[in-house]
């Protein structure tokens, strides 16, 4: 009798202790850097990244969405994407009556100009989406017409 409630109290402590290791092995995994993921993430933070930040609540919080996308983002554009956080990270934090501050963040922006350039290409062609306003651009696929024998003609309208 007391050897079977033992044994049940073993299992019952081995099953919590399986499921708590597999709850922590599942919370330590990194989501995965594809650029599907980076696409997928992009759809979730756009509105708040499209949005001109014009509060400091405003802006922690678009420096949160460029945070979240850099958790995602693929090689193809990692080391921009980091630079572009890096930059949001550091205007968040300047104070402008320090001009050493000041020309921090300039220069860092200066030096982030082909990292925004890069990411900005690489988003359009990969997501299909002008970070810079947050749109989707759709861009129709290139279709081969198959070609019959109708005639046609050109036609001018002319207007009174």
């Amino acid at each position: 009798m007391i050897r079977r409630q033992v044994f049940m109290h073993i299992r019952a402590g081995s099953v919590l202790f399986g499921t708590l290791s597999l709850i922590g092995l599942l919370g330590c995994t990194a989501p995965e850097r594809t650029a599907t993921n980076f696409c997928r993430q992009m759809a979730l933070e756009m509105p708040g990244i499209a949005e001109q930040p014009a509060t400091p609540e405003m802006i922690k919080s678009t420096v949160k969405h460029y945070k979240n996308l850099q958790k995602v983002a693929p090689l193809q554009v990692e080391t921009d994407w980091d630079a572009l956080t890096l930059l949001l990270e550091k205007a968040s934090k300047i104070d402008a009556s320090d001009p050493i501050s000041v020309q921090e963040v300039v220069d860092l922006s200066y030096a982030s100009e082909k990292s925004a350039a890069a990411v900005s290409t690489w988003v359009l062609a990969t997501c299909g989406v002008d970070i810079s306003t947050g749109l989707s651009v759709l861009q129709e696929p290139a279709t081969d017409v198959a070609t019959t024998d109708v005639a046609t003609t050109d036609v001018a309208i002319t207007l009174p």
